[in-house]
């Protein structure tokens, strides 16, 4: 059948058609993407993964520490505390992902840095970690315990220093010091460093 003509009065965009599909004025600009989160404005920029360790069945527990407040506390995968959900930790990569609200985090142990997820990273990361079935924590806990023990970083002299040195950025810092007491030589740093008050003298 024919289309019916178009009544008196109005337009038919059909001889238009041929133009629009041409995209005289261009495609449309895609959809923008959101701005990526900085560390500095992370949910976990206050927080320090302290501690990986091994629970029974193969899942991993992390020691978390909120440097604001000096709260400690632990998560097993798929807990949440306070808002805060651990999604997954790894022991070969030595670092956590967590979670709160929409946004995703990873915080490694050692080196303390903080890199927030983008959108398709967090994407790949849950479907890693649902991917993950029990049979494969199991074999990777097997070969973990097959392996020999990681020699120990630092040793004598060394760990000493590294220890003393730790213990000075936690006064530093505010966080809870390590059970170690301060030489002289600390304590006259820290002094320096207008950290601690100078001691007064004995009367």
């Amino acid at each position: 059948l024919a289309a019916p003509a178009p009544s008196e009065g109005t337009v038919s965009f059909d001889r238009y058609r041929i133009i629009l599909e041409r995209k005289p004025f261009g495609a449309p600009p895609p959809p923008e993407s959101p701005r990526p989160i900085s560390p500095a404005e992370s949910f976990a920029r206050n927080l320090r993964l302290s501690a990986l360790l091994e629970v029974e069945g193969g899942g991993i527990k992390v020691g978390l520490v909120d440097k604001k407040t000096g709260k400690s506390f632990f998560l097993t995968e798929g807990e949440t505390v306070e808002g805060i959900e651990l999604v997954s930790a790894s022991f070969d990569d030595e670092e956590a992902v967590l979670r709160k609200g929409n946004e995703m985090a990873v915080i490694k142990l050692e080196s303390g840095e903080i890199r927030p997820l983008s959108p398709e990273e967090q994407r790949q990361r849950l479907i890693r970690t649902r991917r993950m079935s029990y049979r494969e924590r199991r074999r990777q806990r097997e070969e973990r315990r097959s392996k020999p023990p990681p020699r120990p970083k630092y040793t004598g002299e060394e760990l000493e220093r590294h220890l003393r040195e730790y213990q000075m950025e936690c006064i530093r810092q505010g966080l809870p010091p390590l059970p170690i007491p301060l030489t002289p030589e600390m304590d006259a740093q820290l002094v320096a460093e207008g950290v601690l008050p100078p001691l007064e003298p004995e009367q």
